[in-house]
């Protein structure tokens, strides 16, 4: 075998051996790493999006993790305004949440952590009413520690809502989905602080 075959052969055989390097995104405390990019199927074609932060919620004065989560946009989307939460709410592109339960508890506080936030971005929810009450059926158990749960918006079609790999349904109303993202991007958010974190990588 000739030198220059020799050492081609080395070069493959060395890059072969390298491990894999893999963008990611981190949230600081619990260490749950997000992919920076992931792709989603918007009618015949594979769109990217791009993850705009990842935080965690915390509950009481002792810091309780009650999730993860990261936010995703799809790539070069026009994020206009002094507040870019309010912006990514009403962004008619395609967006993902997707929440990490880090402890169990009740149905019902899963469903009040949803609806409280809801309420206090909005003085009438006459327009999504009849939306956030199907939204409440896709809850029919108590939330577990390790549940997944992932909220996709795609123009057109609407808010599909994934829990554990099951989709629970789509809500075609695009305002219900605006509101669904005000609970960590609205005026009102669950978290200041959240908000500030699912917002970091577009430098806000």
């Amino acid at each position: 075998m000739s030198m220059t075959r020799r050492t081609s052969l080395m070069v493959i055989l060395m890059l072969a051996a390298m491990p894999t390097i893999v963008l990611g995104i981190t949230e600081k405390k619990t260490g749950t790493e997000y992919p920076d990019q992931v792709t989603v199927t918007v009618g015949d074609q594979e769109v990217t999006l791009d993850a705009t932060g990842v935080g965690l919620r915390e509950k009481t004065f002792l810091k309780v993790d009650v999730y993860t989560i990261v936010s995703y946009v799809a790539s070069g989307a026009d994020l206009e305004g002094d507040d870019l939460g309010l912006a990514l709410c009403r962004l008619q592109q395609p967006k993902r949440l997707q929440m990490d339960l880090r402890r169990s508890f009740s149905r019902e506080k899963l469903i009040h952590a949803f609806v409280e936030v809801i309420e206090k971005n909005y003085e009438d929810l006459s327009g999504i009413a009849d939306d956030l009450q199907i939204f409440k059926g896709y809850f029919t158990r108590d939330a577990r520690d390790g549940d997944v749960i992932i909220f996709d918006y795609e123009p057109g079609m609407g808010l599909t809502t994934t829990l554990n790999g099951e989709v629970k349904g789509v809500i075609r109303n695009p305002d219900f989905a605006e509101a669904l993202w005000s609970v960590w991007f609205g005026k009102k958010p669950a978290n200041n602080g959240l908000k500030r974190d699912l917002l970091a990588a577009l430098g806000s």
